[in-house]
């Protein structure tokens, strides 16, 4: 966890140096200042809420999350309103990646199990993938990503304007490390079970909190933003051999 947590810090570094930059725009770049503040506050939010997110978010999503006293609730509504399709294509593409071949007979059955409304099996499930990838994947972390996110700290640093592609990557960094912070953090069994998602107390058999189908989708992006640190070394060595 933490070898792939350094390889995100000069990211996140990246971010917290420019959001200082922000509050000192004159006032003709204060409306794009404002708009990357509150996008930048949405994020922030649904990484506190272990919600890892990659796509790129349009001004209603980015409102809705700011404005959402039930962040949890907003978010399901969100997976209620387009049918799962958003999840079921996450599903989809965790399965298609290399990274995910050992474990994809322990995935395909935490989804059934979650499909089924067995939220607390599935989510068990899907923590001993975790596991199981972070281990794989630590073992020769993101030798591709440190350029990717070099050349989004220098658009960064010169105010040049990111992508779309480069705001995913932003909204998924800062949201997948804060939810690894949460989700991995040690916690003492002596003491109250944490109202979050917690490893340590899952892989251990001592929650007892019941698991949700939001949960659920919770975890399976919680993997699917690791098996993007993996996917990021297959295209950029697609890239080299072309």
């Amino acid at each position: 966890m933490q070898r792939v947590q350094e390889a995100l810090r000069p990211l996140i570094e990246a971010i917290e140096e420019n959001k200082k930059k922000m509050a000192e725009v004159g006032p003709e770049l204060a409306n794009v200042a404002k708009r990357a503040s509150r996008s930048l506050e949405a994020v922030n939010k649904m990484g506190d809420a272990q919600f890892v997110y990659w796509n790129y978010m349009t001004s209603k999503y980015v409102d809705d999350v700011v404005s959402s006293d039930n962040l949890n609730k907003t978010l399901w509504q969100y997976i209620i309103h387009d049918r799962y399709q958003r999840v079921n294509a996450t599903i989809d593409n965790s399965c298609k990646m290399n990274a995910m071949k050992k474990r994809h007979r322990l995935y395909t059955q935490a989804v059934r199990a979650f499909q089924n409304g067995d939220s607390d099996l599935a989510v068990t499930g899907f923590t001993s993938v975790f596991d199981g990838l972070l281990a794989d994947i630590s073992k020769n972390p993101t030798s591709k990503l440190p350029p990717r996110i070099e050349a989004i700290k220098e658009k960064l640093k010169t105010d040049e304007v990111l992508n779309h592609d480069e705001y995913a990557t932003l909204t998924w960094a800062i949201t997948f490390e804060k939810t690894m912070d949460s989700f991995c953090v040690f916690s003492d069994f002596k003491r109250k079970e944490p109202k979050g998602l917690n490893r340590h107390w899952i892989v251990h058999g001592r929650s007892t909190r019941k698991k949700t189908k939001l949960d659920c989708v919770k975890m399976i992006n919680l993997i699917y933003g690791l098996l993007l640190i993996a996917e990021f070394d297959t295209k950029e060595e697609g890239k080299t051999n072309e």
